[in-house]
């Protein structure tokens, strides 16, 4: 039975998985020398954190692997920001 909790789960799922798909591209583009906007990436990410906090305990918890995959995406992305802006020594 596919009901509006199942709906929203998956929902949750799929902004993270695609969030994290974008992060990691956004991460290849400036490490290859690539200048990209990323304006707007705070808000979805929000976005995702409040749709993940809406979620039932269980499948909060459920949701974390996905959660954890995205955060480490968007340090290696801030690490791959601040090397190109930071002058090497």
């Amino acid at each position: 039975m596919h009901d509006d909790a199942n709906d929203s789960v998956d929902a949750t799922r799929k902004l993270a998985e695609d969030l994290t798909k974008l992060v990691d591209l956004a991460c290849a583009l400036v490490t290859c020398g690539r200048a990209l906007d990323i304006a707007g990436l705070d808000r979805q990410v929000g976005l995702l954190c409040a749709k993940a906090l809406d979620l039932p305990p269980d499948d909060g918890r459920r949701m974390r692997p996905r959660l954890i995959a995205l955060s480490g995406s968007i340090e290696a992305l801030s690490r791959a920001l601040a090397a190109r802006v930071l002058p090497s020594t």
